[in-house]
C-alpha cells in the first residue's frame, strides 16, 4: 500500500512538473489585416496568446519588409487564450503600400508574426505641380532636361518640348508617373541638336485633375572653352647632360560644366620648342573626372641652346574646346 501511494504522489508530481513546462513558452502570434486605412493612419490588428506569462506586444511598420519603424509596448497581460490586439499607426504617407507585423513578448521570449501589407488613401487628384526646372549636362549636339514633378494623387504623363524659340514644335514621347504625393525627379536627353545654338524647353504634365505647363527655361549646346588653363613648368633635372621637366597644371571649368563630363576625356600635349624647331613633345590623357595633370618629359635639348620655350594645349572633348596656356621659357644650365 506505502509503494502504491508513494507512486500515485509521484505520477502526481511529474503530471504538474509537466503542465508547468507546458505552460512556459514564448507568445503565440497571428498578425491580421488591417482596418480603419486613411491617408495618413491605419489600424495595425493581431491575435496574441501569453501562455501564462506576462506578455507585450508592439508592431513593427514600414514601406519595406526591414520595417524601420515601431509602436510602443503595450500589455497583451499573462493569459492562456487567444486575444486580439490593435494599435493606430499615425504620420503615413498616403498612396504608399506598408508592411506591417506584430512582436510579442514574454519570459519565455519574443515571437514575430507573419508579414502583411496595406496601402493608404490617396486624398483627391489635382493637377500635376512642376516643382523645378532646369537643363543639364549640356555637350555639342545634347542636353539632358530635367524636372521635379508630383504627380498629386494620380497617374500623371509628362513630356518635354523643345525648340530654338518658345514655339518650341518639338515634343518627347510621353512617360508615366505612378499616382502618389511625392516628388519625383523625372529627365530626358535630347540628343542631334546644333552645336553653339540655345534651345528653349519647358515641361508639360497631365494627370485626370488636369495638366500644368512648366516655365520656360534655356540651353545651349557645346563645345564650351575652359574658364582656364593654369599651367607651371620647372625643371626636375635640368641639367644639360639629363634635362628632365615637370610639367603641372589643371583645367578650371566655366560655369555650370562639371567635372565629371568637362574633364570626362581630352589629351594634354607639351611642346618645347627652340625658334620655330620642335625639339620635344609629350601627351597625356585626363583621367576620368579630374582635370589636373602632370607631366615629366625628357628633353633633346640641341647644342648651344640655353632656353626653350614651353607650349601646352588641351585637345578638347564633347564639352570642351580645344584651349592652349600662354606659352613660357624654360632655361638650361
Amino acid at each position: 500500500m506505502r509503494h502504491l501511494k508513494t507512486a500515485i504522489v509521484g505520477a502526481l508530481a511529474l503530471s504538474a512538473v509537466t503542465a508547468s513546462a507546458a505552460s512556459a513558452a514564448s507568445p503565440s502570434v497571428s498578425t491580421s489585416s488591417a482596418t480603419s486605412i486613411g491617408q495618413t493612419t491605419a489600424v495595425l490588428r493581431a491575435q496574441v496568446n501569453p501562455h501564462g506569462s506576462a506578455t507585450t506586444y508592439a508592431f513593427q511598420y514600414g514601406t519595406t519588409a526591414a520595417y524601420g519603424a515601431q509602436t510602443a509596448d503595450h500589455s497583451a497581460g499573462s493569459g492562456t487564450s487567444t486575444i486580439a490586439v490593435d494599435t493606430r499607426a499615425t504620420g503615413l504617407t498616403p498612396g504608399t503600400t506598408y508592411h506591417y507585423r506584430l512582436l510579442a513578448t514574454n519570459a519565455d521570449g519574443t515571437t514575430a508574426g507573419s508579414d502583411r501589407t496595406f496601402r493608404t488613401d490617396l486624398p483627391p487628384a489635382a493637377p500635376p505641380a512642376i516643382l523645378a526646372t532646369a537643363p543639364f549636362s549640356p555637350t555639342a549636339n545634347a542636353v539632358t532636361f530635367t524636372a521635379v514633378l508630383n504627380p498629386n494623387a494620380a497617374t500623371t504623363t509628362y513630356r518635354f518640348q523643345y525648340g530654338t524659340s518658345t514655339a518650341y514644335g518639338v515634343e518627347t514621347f510621353g512617360k508615366t508617373l505612378t499616382a502618389g504625393v511625392s516628388p519625383s525627379p523625372v529627365s530626358f536627353t535630347i540628343g542631334s541638336l546644333a552645336p553653339h545654338t540655345t534651345y528653349h524647353f519647358r515641361v508639360v504634365a497631365t494627370n485626370r485633375g488636369g495638366t500644368t505647363v512648366g516655365p520656360d527655361a534655356v540651353a545651349t549646346t557645346g563645345p564650351f572653352p575652359p574658364g582656364k588653363l593654369d599651367v607651371v613648368t620647372g625643371p626636375d633635372t635640368a641639367r644639360r647632360s639629363h634635362p628632365y621637366f615637370v610639367t603641372r597644371g589643371a583645367i578650371e571649368l566655366g560655369s555650370g560644366v562639371s567635372v565629371a563630363e568637362g574633364c570626362a576625356s581630352g589629351t594634354i600635349t607639351v611642346s618645347y620648342t627652340s625658334g620655330t624647331k620642335t625639339v620635344t613633345r609629350a601627351s597625356q590623357k585626363l583621367s576620368p573626372g579630374h582635370c589636373s595633370f602632370r607631366l615629366r618629359t625628357k628633353v633633346n635639348v640641341p647644342a648651344g641652346v640655353t632656353k626653350l620655350r614651353v607650349h601646352t594645349a588641351f585637345s578638347g572633348n564633347g564639352i570642351l574646346t580645344p584651349f592652349s596656356a600662354p606659352s613660357r621659357l624654360v632655361s638650361i644650365r
